[in-house]
């Protein structure tokens, strides 16, 4: 779904259809950009909502484009979070340090941590990191990824057990953890995943 200037001017006059749709066109980038920062999805759903609620009781404000506006809001948010927790904690570890001075970094230099999801770059590298994989276990992870299939439902596709089709998902998120770095937190919430195992 493409915003316009017409859906923001609706918005601007209190047209809940418009919010809606902005809502829906915004909400998982939004929800990505939060976790690239905060490494929580929950805790990134509710930084989006937050930022949507005050989107609402501004609308009569709001301009177009509203996508970097958007961005910079969640990315304030997600910083002011992790200074609250900084203060909950009384201090953080160098690392934890480190990762926030970057994050603040980059939202000064009004840079975007999750450019990808602007085109299909991210989708391709996806496709990429899955096909660089052993031929068994990339058929699998296919059947898992793409086809959305249970362990139990591979396992019976391949006749092999549950707990086989287990280690090569396992194998599977290790190697594409491995090649897409940076992009592995923003793989696991755009496609549903868990990086429990």
């Amino acid at each position: 779904m493409f915003i316009d200037k017409s859906i923001i001017r609706k918005l601007n006059k209190g047209d809940t259809d418009a919010f809606k749709s902005l809502y829906t066109t915004y909400y998982v980038y939004l929800c990505a950009v939060s976790t690239k920062y905060v490494y929580n999805y929950e805790i990134a759903k509710e930084i989006v909502n937050d930022v949507f609620l005050n989107i609402w009781n501004k609308r009569g404000s709001l301009e177009y484009p509203i996508k970097t506006y958007l961005t910079r809001s969640v990315q304030n948010r997600s910083l002011n979070h992790l200074r609250n927790k900084q203060t909950e904690e009384i201090s953080l570890s160098e690392l934890d340090e480190y990762v926030l001075a970057f994050h603040e970094e980059q939202v000064n230099l009004g840079q975007q941590p999750l450019t990808y999801l602007e085109n299909s770059e991210f989708e391709k590298l996806v496709e990429e990191a899955v096909q660089s994989l052993p031929d068994k276990c990339r058929r699998i992870f296919t059947e898992y990824l793409y086809n959305h299939k249970s362990y139990e439902e591979i396992a019976k596709l391949y006749d092999i057990s549950s707990s086989t089709v287990r280690v090569q998902v396992k194998i599977a998120l290790s190697k594409l953890k491995d090649t897409l770095k940076d992009y592995y937190l923003l793989f696991l919430v755009l496609y549903s995943l868990t990086s429990d195992y």
